[in-house]
């Protein structure tokens, strides 16, 4: 065989292989973006009960104490992912419905990215409040040593999602986008 004839065999095994790939990622983006919204769901869920028990820890911290101010940007840094946290989910969910009755399968696929990137803002602004309230904990029952790492914890935890809030900000746009010629 020669090079040429190698070439064009490949070129048509690509293509082929490429056709069955998107096929079967159009099936798997509906699944993963179902799994994703469960995960997220899940987490908030453990957030949730974090939350509870978030609100008898601030009762043992005296007004006083030194790490009071610190305490009250954490609960303000707290509710903050918490509400978008939910918001994100809410998204999610809704995004995973259009996915069943899109027009066709790139739509589908799209509704599915959204769902995907929404849980993923959901997921990453509960672990922020579950970091947090181990945080308060932390302060409440004197635990000086893990404060601190708590603490950085928590610096990465926001740092992380503040980036994956961008990444789903590039995606939306991109998708809004890619329809407003149409």
């Amino acid at each position: 065989m020669n090079r040429k004839s190698f070439v064009a065999v490949l070129a048509v095994a690509l293509v082929g292989s490429s056709v069955m790939i998107n096929a079967a990622s159009a099936a798997g983006m509906a699944d993963q973006a179902a799994a994703a919204v469960k995960d997220a769901e899940l987490t908030i869920q453990d957030a949730r009960l974090a939350i509870e028990r978030g609100k008898s820890l601030v009762s043992l911290i005296p007004q006083d104490s030194p790490m009071f101010s610190d305490v009250a940007q954490t609960l303000e840094k707290t509710m903050k992912n918490w509400k978008m946290a939910i918001s994100a989910l809410e998204g999610a969910k809704e995004s995973l419905a259009k996915v069943s009755s899109a027009p066709n399968a790139e739509v589908a696929d799209d509704f599915a990215l959204l769902a995907r990137v929404n849980a993923g803002v959901a997921h990453s602004g509960a672990k922020v409040v579950e970091i947090s309230i181990s945080y308060l904990d932390a302060i409440a029952n004197d635990k000086t040593e893990a404060v601190g790492l708590i603490r950085v914890a928590m610096r990465d935890a926001l740092d992380a999602s503040a980036r994956i809030q961008d990444n789903y900000g590039r995606v939306k746009a991109l998708i809004a986008e890619k329809y407003a010629n149409e």
